[in-house]
């Protein structure tokens, strides 16, 4: 089947989005389809944009979100129309659905995206303060766009019911199907084990943190978690990737500050797969989740997953099967209490890895995916 993929940016590079549209595309190709990708590119504004922008921040002290105005969506409209009648496929992906909004291409759509606008506001922090303009717009956007899908596929539970009840789109179209992890390559089943095993037999216990947003990433949390994992007498040390924040002195020894790594630098990328090899488990209490592939990719090297029961994490971690949620209204030191059960009692741990290890080959890597999303194709066709 010939099948475009569209996406804002190349969907071949790992830049965009953190490499999605690419792994989809590759995991389609593996089962033989013609995939033709179309890059979107953002227009040149208009001038009065960064009027509004003034005007809101000076008199409201709002933040004024360009990316959904009309004037823009329709010149991101016309690029993606072109690219269609010029490939003339069977079927179109749109990576995140705000670009359907004003297309007029007549070949089925299906996009695909971790979350709708609704379900942003008041939730990320970028989207607390929009003015009341933006917000029209962007909901106007969203249901435009779900309307001139034929269906649309959510990595997430939580943004699939947005989609029901913000939207009111009809059921049927909607499909939920988890997004696998962003790896160029997975590590064999076989060298997974052997790296349990050693896991299990370390007297430290390497909590993994990955993100550059510390505290959107629950970092002072993760935190607090590690140090009362001391106090309760487990020596637990908490590795942090991807940023260099401010840690009092007195925490200082419970934390190794290891700084941002590339995964486009073979080095880097190294150091990365051997954190990733001998941490004993992924520790990441976001605040606010769309989503979070990392934590699939933590699942891929049979780390157990340890995030916060928010947004789209709540599809990838099943409680006690590969990994552990934060409650809502749970302790960092609570959550350490029942991790150090774990912990204390190693063939739990162990059983609780392999479990990770096989969720990510059953369910959460892009095969899995795309065997669904061929489902949904089958379906619009």
């Amino acid at each position: 089947m010939k099948i475009a993929v569209a996406s804002l940016g190349d969907p071949y590079s790992v830049k965009t989005w953190s490499g999605t549209p690419a792994h989809i595309i590759h995991s389609l190709e593996k089962r033989g389809h013609s995939i033709s990708a179309i890059t979107l590119i953002t227009p040149t504004e208009p001038w009065y944009y960064n009027w509004l922008r003034r005007f809101y921040h000076r008199f409201q002290g709002k933040w004024f979100m360009s990316a959904v105005e009309k004037t823009t969506l329709q010149a991101i409209a016309r690029q993606f129309d072109a690219e269609v009648a010029r490939i003339k496929p069977d079927v179109v992906l749109c990576i995140h659905a705000d670009f359907l909004a004003y297309t007029t291409f007549q070949q089925p759509a299906i996009s695909i995206h971790d979350t709708t606008f609704a379900s942003l506001v008041g939730y990320y922090r970028d989207f607390s303060n929009l003015a009341g303009r933006s917000i029209k717009a962007g909901n106007d956007m969203y249901q435009k766009a779900l309307n001139r899908a034929t269906a649309t596929v959510f990595s997430a539970g939580w943004a699939s019911e947005s989609a029901l009840k913000d939207y009111n789109v009809e059921a049927s179209k909607i499909h939920t199907i988890p997004l696998g992890a962003n790896l160029k390559e997975a590590p064999d089943a076989h060298t997974v084990h052997t790296w349990i095993g050693s896991r299990a037999q370390s007297d430290t216990c390497n909590l993994l943190f990955l993100g550059v947003a510390w505290e959107r990433k629950g970092g002072p949390d993760a935190l607090r978690f590690v140090v009362h994992l001391n106090k309760l007498g487990v020596k637990a040390q908490l590795l942090i990737v991807g940023c260099t924040p401010n840690i009092a002195a007195e925490f200082e020894p419970y934390v190794k500050q290891i700084g941002f790594l590339r995964k486009n630098i073979p080095e880097q990328a190294e150091r990365l797969r051997q954190l990733l090899a001998t941490s004993s488990a992924l520790m990441l209490p976001s605040v606010a989740e769309c989503y979070g592939c990392v934590f699939c990719e933590a699942n891929a090297y049979g780390l157990p997953a340890l995030g916060r029961h928010t947004g789209g994490i709540t599809e990838i971690i099943i409680e006690g099967v590969n990994g552990l949620m934060l409650g809502e209204s749970e302790s960092p030191e609570a959550f350490a209490k029942r991790w150090a059960k774990i912990w204390n009692n190693r063939e739990t741990y162990v059983e609780l890895s392999k479990s990770s290890l096989n969720e990510f080959e059953t369910r959460l890597n892009y095969d899995a995916f795309s065997a669904k999303l061929e489902d949904v194709i089958k379906l619009v066709m």
